[in-house]
């Protein structure tokens, strides 16, 4: 995405109560991959370290409190793969990016990489058409988010030998299927608890059903 589509987009209560980022064709908003400048850091206690990253059409926040952020500086170009924070304190409402992976950029054609995929997103269709994919020489289909989340638990309990399965192992995998629709299943099975992340971007199975 671009910074602004994050900034245009609505803050809703799910039925849950939960904190949802919605797009203007009612998307929900919940991993994003961006790139920027880094326009200001900030640093508190508990190791904890901010950036503001600006692309040209807006500015975002990116968090931690594990010192990931200390090797960038004021002006670098960086690329954040992150999950979208939604925290409510004395009736303000803060939106940032927790990342998952964060690397500086020393190509600039990196910038007009993400601007064609962006521009390819925006023309494929949001329903997952009926497609397979190949675990373990088996055959799956996919015809729905709930399928999709089915067949990555399968995929997890078949390929995890004890270290988890790297999310580029997932994509590799359900290459047929859309990164963002991908994202969205990983993103729910984490909120659910029926994934975790030993280490960001690679995933267990919490439970065996």
């Amino acid at each position: 995405m671009r910074i602004e589509n994050v900034n245009r987009s609505q803050l809703i209560k799910d039925d849950e109560d939960r904190w949802r980022l919605v797009t203007p064709s009612r998307n929900y908003i919940f991993r994003i991959w961006i790139m920027g400048i880094v326009t200001e850091i900030y640093t508190g206690e508990n190791n904890y370290v901010g950036l503001k990253l600006e692309d040209g059409s807006g500015t975002i926040i990116i968090k931690t409190w594990d010192s990931r952020l200390d090797q960038f500086q004021k002006w670098d170009k960086i690329e954040v793969l992150g999950q979208v924070q939604i925290s409510e304190r004395d009736e303000e409402i803060d939106v940032f990016l927790s990342p998952d992976l964060i690397q500086t950029i020393s190509d600039d054609n990196w910038f007009l990489v993400h601007r064609l995929k962006i521009a390819q997103q925006l023309q494929r269709e949001t329903s997952i058409e009926v497609k397979s994919a190949i675990v373990g020489g088996v055959e799956l289909g996919i015809a729905s988010i709930e399928d999709l989340k089915i067949k990555l638990k399968e995929a997890v309990r078949k390929l995890d030998t004890g270290r988890g399965v790297t999310y580029s192992q997932l994509i590799k995998i359900f290459s047929d299927i859309d990164e963002v629709q991908i994202d969205e299943a990983i993103t729910e099975l984490l909120e659910s608890g029926e994934f975790f992340e030993p280490k960001a971007g690679i995933f267990s199975s919490a439970v065996d059903s």
